[in-house]
């Protein structure tokens, strides 16, 4: 009987995971579709400030899309791998300021809302939206 339990609880891990996984990957692709609509503009901005920020999507784990009040959206290449990112999807940042700024921190957190490492951010820059570029 134990057996049988515990094949269970591997079957529905197993589901679970592959499930996650398939939640991932879309959103990893909505990412892509998202990023493909634009193209980089040369301006970089060293610091955003925190308020502004509306939105943050992972590309991968050296990338960040991110999104502020406005409509601007600005590219974010890591001073590294972030290890973990891209599949964790999620991180923090910490600062004393009210900006978020080339160089600051971010940690990848898991699933449990523990920390698994960092990487800090580069520069901030600006894309430009692609005419006829699908929304």
């Amino acid at each position: 009987m134990a057996k049988s339990c515990i094949r269970l609880i591997v079957i529905a891990g197993a589901v679970a995971a592959a499930s996650h996984a398939a939640t991932l990957a879309q959103e990893s692709d909505e990412a892509l579709a998202k990023l493909s609509q634009y193209e980089r503009t040369g301006e970089s901005k060293a610091c955003l400030p925190l308020r502004q920020i509306k939105d943050t999507k992972v590309i991968d784990d050296g990338t960040l899309l991110i999104e502020v009040s406005g409509g601007e959206v600005y590219l974010n290449e890591l001073r590294g791998r972030c290890i973990g990112l891209k599949s964790e999807e999620r991180f923090v940042h910490q600062s004393s300021l009210s900006q978020m700024c080339r160089g600051d921190i971010i940690r990848v957190l898991d699933n449990f809302g523990n920390e698994r490492g960092g990487c800090g951010l580069g520069n901030f820059e600006k894309l430009s939206k692609i005419e006829n570029a699908d929304s």
